[in-house]
């Protein structure tokens, strides 16, 4: 009966040391596995680095120096980074911005601003009063800042964001965008971006279209969905329904 009595109290603990070894055991593998997961995740999802998509930004940090048309970008550190559009600079809409982006995991987080002078004001008014002589001036004020948040999570082959954009110009607009990437193969991915415009009685925004991303060319090409009406243009009555959306850029 003894030995009976000390084998059992001896088996209890017993027990319970192989039930804490599984579990210790298991813990760092189940680790490890959620590792190789997300490490899969972010292979399967290659970005191009500029943080663009085709007319709303990616939930991306910047890494490295671009040069690109919509975005040109220098890294400074804790992901943080100096930023112009090359496109509006051309446009005489000089900008200068702030961006800060992290990736924890398969969660992405960017936040950012931007301050824009327009210097083409004076050059616009006399272009439309060539055109239009019954108008002898029109008054462009779109200067001011802007200012942008987006989340995004990576599942597999998937990138799912959402963007809120809140702009003080000549007329305040706040927009939010929501994004689908998917990784095709290899560096092509399909996107599409659907949003509205609150300001505005919340009309839809959106854009589809393809983007390259690779290590060092940038490359999307789409159609966006903008439905802008300006009486002055002398196309369609003014309404402009559609855009092309394009971008070129290079990752050093």
């Amino acid at each position: 009966m003894t030995p009976r009595h000390v084998f059992s109290a001896l088996r209890r603990p017993l027990a319970a040391g192989l039930a804490l070894w599984a579990l210790t055991a298991l813990v760092p593998l189940s680790a490890a596995r959620a590792d190789d997961e997300i490490e899969e995740d972010k292979r399967l999802f290659p970005h191009a680095g500029n943080a663009r998509l085709l007319s709303s930004d990616e939930a991306a940090p910047i890494k490295h120096l671009t040069i690109g048309l919509q975005r040109t970008a220098i890294p400074l550190a804790l992901g943080i980074a100096v930023d112009t559009s090359l496109l509006a600079d051309i446009a005489t809409a000089a900008n200068v911005g702030v961006r800060w982006g992290a990736e924890w995991g398969i969660h992405r987080f960017v936040i950012g601003g931007r301050y824009t002078w327009f210097l083409g004001g004076e050059t616009l008014s006399n272009a439309i009063s060539e055109q239009v002589p019954e108008i002898q001036r029109v008054d462009v004020k779109f200067s001011g800042p802007s200012v942008y948040a987006l989340y995004g999570i990576v599942l597999g082959r998937f990138l799912v964001q959402g963007e809120v954009r809140h702009y003080i110009y000549q007329n305040t607009v706040t927009t939010a965008t929501g994004a689908v990437v998917f990784n095709i193969i290899g560096n092509l991915s399909a996107v599409g971006e659907l949003g509205v415009r609150f300001s505005e009685g919340m009309p839809l925004r959106g854009a589809f279209g393809l983007r390259y991303g690779g290590p060092t060319l940038g490359l999307s090409l789409g159609l966006a969905y903008v439905d802008v009406t300006e009486p002055l243009l002398p196309y369609n009555e003014g309404r402009v329904p559609f855009l092309p959306a394009f971008d070129l850029s290079l990752t050093f």
